[in-house]
């Protein structure tokens, strides 16, 4: 399957400088040719396929504020007038010249992930060496992080059964090369995607972590690509194996819960600790130049009430929490408006706009198992109860009995800010019902199944590229 986006065919490889999250930063002004026959040459480009994960037209902000907005975890303040930005995600009034910013995004990164992946195969053949053998794993991690996003953002869920995979999903690119490619099913999308990160697992050294970055847990290690494979396996229905990886991650010994304060302090951390709860973070850094410089665009700016204050918690969510859970310490209140704290900037940080945004939490493998568990999955002395009180416990919260609404509400409390709860509505096929809907439009609750659960293509990939066909 040797194809490219037709986007993708003024991107360079080297057009990037990775300033704040290397330590040195990459010189990639040759050819790619050149660049990438040597495994110095790889090493850079490895660490600058990390480059567009952070910015705010993506992870660092957008990602996950359509997710939290459509899904009922977010809304637009009351108290305060804001910027007029994030007013029309909450009713879903996307078109096509006004989707999701991830499809340019994830296919840059792609684009630069098959670089890497192609030239360590090209330049070492089958007897790759260890340190090469890691790039080609980060390579393939981030390939898959970017198709399992784009498939879930613009194509109907995974389901299982007979000819369930074969609406449209997204093209799957693994070469970069000059094309016009057909959408892939979502089946094939995320046979794909399992693939590369059960081949990722294989190669990585476990032990290995990069250390020539500023922050660690925002780069690729063996348990990162299990705990996304963990994910995956979730939303496939997979739950033996959704469990087995979840299982693989909390038993490595690298990880544990945070007990109240530590809790609260790992959102200002300025990078992630080591045997925290981050298994994967996205860093953000003034020094690098996908970051927004000015912040006005990023995570803390737009939902502090002393920012842009464009999105607050919505009521809905803020009920959920009890007196006494640390989580629900993690809202400031500005009249009846319940502003978020988990994105209020880094300890020390000379910009409070600056805060990393978890991809990857030891807690959600406790929720991913507990799902799979309930679901019958089986791990030999693990229970749904036991994963749910080890979360509870350490929150301050109140046990709660295994059953599909309220694992479903925990992870909601839990990942509330992190980008999931759209994505947990659609692929358990839930219809969405909302209370607290502040935006004037339609779609205050929105039923599934229905066309508009997969977002519009984006104009200018349409425009560019005749074998690309339209979500309806």
């Amino acid at each position: 399957m040797k194809k490219t986006i037709l986007i993708l065919a003024t991107v360079a490889l080297a057009a990037v400088s990775c300033k704040g999250f290397l330590e040195e930063e990459p010189k990639l002004s040759q050819s790619n040719e050149l660049t990438l026959s040597t495994f110095e040459g790889l090493n850079n480009a490895t660490a600058g396929a990390y480059y567009y994960l952070n910015s705010n037209a993506w992870m660092g902000c957008q990602y996950v504020l359509n997710n939290e907005l459509m899904a009922g975890n977010a809304t637009n303040p009351k108290s305060l007038p804001g910027s007029g930005r994030y007013r029309t995600i909450e009713p879903w009034s996307f078109t096509e010249s006004s989707t999701w910013s991830t499809w340019t995004y994830a296919y840059l990164t792609i684009n630069a992930a098959n670089n890497v992946i192609n030239n360590v195969d090209k330049l070492y053949g089958a007897d790759i060496p260890q340190e090469a053998a890691n790039l080609k794993a980060e390579g393939l991690f981030l390939r898959a992080l970017c198709h399992f996003q784009l498939v879930n953002i613009y194509s109907q869920p995974y389901l299982k059964g007979e000819n369930a995979n074969d609406p449209l999903g997204v093209p799957v690119m693994l070469v970069s090369q000059i094309g016009s490619p057909k959408r892939d099913s979502v089946g094939v999308v995320y046979r794909q995607v399992v693939k590369d990160l059960i081949e990722a697992e294989g190669l990585m050294d476990p032990s290995y972590v990069r250390d020539d970055v500023t922050d660690p847990l925002a780069t690729v290690t063996q348990p990162a690509i299990q705990a996304l494979l963990s994910r995956v396996y979730l939303y496939m229905g997979e739950w033996q194996k959704c469990a087995e990886y979840a299982t693989k991650v909390i038993n490595s010994g690298k990880f544990a819960l945070y007990d109240k304060e530590d809790y609260k302090a790992m959102w200002a951390q300025n990078t992630a600790s080591t045997k925290g709860e981050i298994i994967f973070e996205m860093f953000s850094s003034k020094k690098n130049d996908s970051w927004d410089d000015s912040g006005w665009t990023m995570l803390p700016y737009i939902t502090s009430p002393s920012g842009s204050a464009d999105v607050c918690a919505t009521d809905d969510l803020y009920a959920l929490y009890a007196d006494g859970d640390v989580r629900k310490e993690m809202f400031v209140d500005n009249e009846n408006d319940h502003f978020i704290t988990k994105y209020a900037g880094k300890t020390g940080s000379v910009d409070p706009k600056e805060a990393n945004v978890p991809v990857l939490r030891l807690a959600e493998m406790y929720l991913n198992r507990a799902e799979a568990i309930y679901n019958g999955a089986v791990i030999p002395g693990e229970t749904a109860q036991k994963d749910l009180d080890a979360l509870t416990s350490k929150r301050g919260a109140a046990s709660v009995s295994p059953g599909s609404e309220t694992i479903f509400n925990e992870r909601r409390k839990e990942l509330a800010f992190e980008g999931h709860i759209f994505f947990d509505y659609k692929r358990l096929g839930k219809s969405i019902t909302r209370t607290d809907f502040r935006a004037s439009g339609e779609n205050q609750n929105v039923v599934f199944p229905g066309k508009i659960w997969a977002m519009p293509i984006p104009k200018a990939e349409l425009d560019a590229n005749s074998n690309m066909v339209p979500n309806p």
